[in-house]
């Protein structure tokens, strides 16, 4: 198994769009793939869930991580567009307590979320 993990840019954001399950065998691909290719962006960093079907307790854990590397650039970090289902992962885990989550990238991208 295996993820699509793409980024771009809007308004000195970086968006990152993942594609697929994020569980136990494809969040060590997410892990990597930050670590050698990630860069903080200008503006805010986002995750856009809007092509993950699925998140286990170790893709929670990779995002956690993620969040834990922009704070500790003081860069803000937010996640949108979830399914859902994966939304309501989020709300039962309470990582919409840490880390900021919207239903759209417009209205993520138009908030000055603090880290």
């Amino acid at each position: 198994m295996t993820i699509e993990i793409s980024t771009y840019s809007r308004e000195n954001n970086t968006i990152i769009s993942i594609q697929g399950r994020l569980d136990t065998i494809t969040s060590s691909e997410l892990e990597e793939w930050l670590m050698m290719n990630f860069t903080p962006p200008a503006g805010k960093a986002v995750l856009d869930c809007s092509k993950i079907d699925y998140i286990s307790s170790a893709g929670l854990r990779i995002i956690l991580n993620m969040m834990k590397m922009m704070k500790k650039h003081a860069f803000p970090f937010s996640i949108c567009c979830p399914h859902e289902h994966i939304k309501e992962v989020f709300d039962i885990s309470g990582f919409a307590t840490l880390i900021p989550v919207y239903r759209a990238l417009d209205d993520c991208l138009q908030q000055s979320d603090s880290i």
